[in-house]
């Protein structure tokens, strides 16, 4: 998968010399990525939609939202491509573009498929969730979220996850290595015989002690 973020007024990266994308450059950006043969399906991402998306996102963070508008958000264009080998060649093509701001290329979701919902526990002083600056989740808090996890109804698998896994799956996401290991919190997957039960799963573990947040899998790696 990947991401190219188009330029906006006042953008300071050398590429975009803090001028907007033209018409003209968002033309023939989104004409070269339909005439590949590597990309499988390109889409335009509006800044109306990736506010929507990144409100979504960070729904339980109301200081975040409070300080992000609409026109904060750029526009892109989002694709996915056939084959994984293929990240590196799109990246470095269109990172040169006129009108293009930075390029981010994902090597697919590891959890994807495999489960519903990622439950993330506390990492040292995080602020986030129910985490308050606490030195990462107890033993105890993960004893509870386990044993809660036990009662709900359409629990198939709970997987755990920890810190060098999780450091594992972002450089596959990320297609770079991750620099701290230790730096990853643990976090907690679970799948259910019914993904559409998903939020109340989501509402019933986010107010426990020790996480820091949840969501659906679809909504991050």
């Amino acid at each position: 998968m990947f991401d190219i973020f188009l330029c906006m007024d006042g953008n300071t990266l050398n590429s975009c010399r803090k001028r907007a994308i033209t018409p003209k450059q968002k033309r023939t950006i989104e004409a070269r990525l339909r005439a590949m043969p590597k990309v499988a399906e390109v889409r335009f991402e509006s800044r109306k939609e990736a506010y929507a998306n990144f409100r979504k996102q960070n729904a339980d963070n109301k200081i975040l939202l409070s300080a992000i508008q609409v026109e904060d958000m750029p526009e892109s264009f989002k694709g996915r491509l056939y084959r994984r080998a293929d990240i590196v060649p799109i990246r470095s093509t269109f990172e040169k573009m006129a009108g293009v701001s930075n390029v981010f290329t994902l090597g697919g979701s590891f959890w994807k498929g495999k489960a519903d919902v990622e439950i993330a526990l506390c990492g040292p002083a995080e602020a986030s969730g129910t985490c308050d600056g606490h030195d990462g989740a107890a033993p105890w808090d993960k004893e509870r979220i386990e044993a809660r996890l036990g009662t709900v109804e359409g629990v198939e698998k709970v997987y755990f996850e920890d810190s060098e896994h999780a450091a594992k799956v972002f450089s596959f996401w990320w297609m770079r290595k991750a620099s701290d290991p230790q730096g990853f919190s643990e976090s907690y997957y679970v799948k259910l015989a019914d993904p559409g039960d998903a939020q109340v799963l989501i509402d019933t573990v986010k107010v426990m002690s020790g996480v820091s947040s949840a969501r659906t899998v679809g909504e991050g790696w």
